[in-house]
């Protein structure tokens, strides 16, 4: 092998060169500090060590070196680099790629072309990486020494069937300067029986300072794309004024537990971190307050220091988040105070949708094998009143009978564009929620196709939302408030009213239908 020839013309003149239980690059042609590329060398006794069962590759002392090739850090492998040592990226390319098993730990890994718009160090999901595993990356600082803040640091990336990312270990990192620090993302793919998918990999005391986006996890809560269960802890990061967003975030049981500075320096909205409308049951705690997230999701849980996003369920609940029984319900009787009705698609096989606003959760609004083509829309018209302070819009479906696609939006003006509220392409639930508020909310639109059984049904049972400023009306508050339903009072029983002197009458019924006023000692 071309490796071991050149190993072995340093053998002769370096004892240091021979190898043991690791090799060093310098035996393979690379010169600390010479400006030199010494990408050959390294990928040479990475090769090396392959060849020969030797586990580690070592870089040591004080020095840099210059790398402008991709280099592969193949199966088995440890590249382990001297806290003091700096591997300068000069070019636009996947600096370093991990097989499985393989290992990249400490040193600077510094980015010093411009153009760079690629990857440091790249993990691809074809290398079907699962326990058990020996995969680290760790104790490394990541740095863009550029002003272009493009590329990123770390990428998991799963593109086609059966490429998986699994319980990999990252952690003890410094980031700086990226596009994006940490991109965990799977492509969608057609077939559910041939998924990808990037979960349950533990990233651990990761700093980020200054890059546009801090974490993406993209890809879908479940198959085909699945990228849930990963698990962020001891995530610091200090926001510059280039940062765009912290955590952005489509899967699903993924957790952050993160510290996040001086949004206030953001030049963008301080919107600093977003669950899409893909997203459900992750977790986040931080030190931020909900303003300035945005959670697009279903069953999120987002606390910190000062507040948490999901209350305390009592018994009664309706098992949304944000509603305490069916009296937080505002929607309770919505056809006879709005204007409610479907404006296009296949009509209903049965029910209507009047059953979608009372409280017999088995009434219902009934359609089969609705067409993405030709989805269901239906609208709610508020404009004469409109809703003050939306909390939650949602719906729920029978068991076993919900659409596969669900669109939700806003109208937040008399004139204004739709808003996507929520938006989920792969619905596999039997409730859906938004969880975007609304200062005055002027119309509500949904569009639902497809189904997500063999039977092609589904069933809307109850169309809901939550006002911060609107009682529910499912009951009539003790405050007050408008009936939209008949009374009806046993026999001998009446009504007690009380005069402005404080007297109190009660008016009762005869058998001839006059009312009967009897003042009460």
């Amino acid at each position: 092998m071309r490796s071991e020839f050149i190993l072995s013309e340093y053998i002769s003149s370096q004892e240091d060169c021979v190898p043991e239980s690791s090799v060093h690059i310098n035996c393979f042609g690379a010169v600390p500090n010479s400006g030199n590329d010494s990408s050959l060398a390294i990928q040479q006794a990475i090769d090396y060590c392959v060849a020969n069962r030797i586990s580690t590759v070592r870089i040591t002392g004080v020095n840099t070196y210059k790398i402008v090739k991709p280099i592969v850090i193949k199966s088995n492998v440890r590249l382990e680099l001297d806290p003091t040592v700096t591997l300068q990226i000069d070019g636009d390319f996947n600096a370093f790629e991990l097989q499985n098993n393989a290992s990249i730990v400490g040193g600077t890994l510094q980015v010093i072309n411009p153009l760079f718009q690629s990857v440091v160090i790249y993990v691809s999901g074809s290398q079907q990486i699962e326990v058990p595993n020996q995969s680290v990356i760790s104790n490394i600082n990541i740095v863009n020494a550029t002003p272009s803040y493009k590329g990123k640091a770390i990428h998991f990336y799963c593109q086609k069937a059966w490429d998986f990312i699994s319980f990999f270990q990252v952690k003890f990192i410094q980031i700086k300067n990226f596009q994006t620090a940490i991109h965990l993302k799977t492509e969608y793919i057609n077939d559910i029986n041939t998924p990808c998918w990037i979960n349950a990999n533990v990233f651990q005391s990761i700093f980020i300072d200054g890059c546009v986006y801090g974490i993406e996890v993209d890809g879908n809560s479940g198959l085909p794309n699945e990228s849930s269960g990963n698990t962020f802890h001891d995530i610091q990061v200090q926001c510059r004024q280039q940062t765009k967003k912290v955590i952005r975030c489509s899967g699903a049981y993924n957790t952050f537990d993160c510290m996040i500075w001086d949004t206030y320096r953001m030049s963008s909205e301080q919107i600093v971190i977003e669950f899409s409308s893909n997203s459900h049951r992750n977790y986040l705690f931080s030190n931020l307050l909900s303003t300035t997230i945005v959670d697009k999701g279903q069953y999120n849980v987002c606390k910190s220091t000062y507040e948490e996003s999901l209350r305390i369920q009592l018994p009664i609940t309706l098992n949304k988040p944000h509603l305490i029984g069916n009296q937080d319900d505002i929607l309770v009787n919505a056809q006879q105070k709005y204007i409610v009705k479907q404006v296009s698609g296949k009509v209903p096989y049965g029910g209507n949708l009047a059953n979608c606003f009372n409280l017999i959760d088995e009434q219902s609004v009934n359609y089969i094998d609705v067409p993405d083509s030709n989805p269901v829309v239906i609208e709610l018209d508020f404009t004469k009143k409109p809703i003050q302070m939306l909390n939650c819009f949602g719906m729920y479906f029978g068991w076993g009978e919900s659409p596969k696609k669900i669109k939700i939006e806003y109208a937040l003006s008399t004139t204004g564009n739709w808003v996507i509220a929520s938006d989920v392409p792969l619905n596999v639930g039997d409730t859906i929620i938004s969880n975007m508020k609304a200062n005055q909310l002027y119309k509500v639109r949904i569009t639902l196709s497809g189904y997500s059984q063999d039977h092609k049904r589904f069933r809307i049972n109850r169309i809901f939302a939550r006002s911060s400023m609107e009682n529910g009306n499912a009951w009539l508050a003790t405050t007050g408030g408008r009936m939209f339903g008949d009374i009806e009072i046993e026999a001998s029983k009446g009504i007690i009213m009380k005069t402005a002197s404080g007297v109190k009458w009660k008016v009762t019924i005869n058998e001839a239908g006059q009312l009967i006023t009897t003042k009460i000692t």
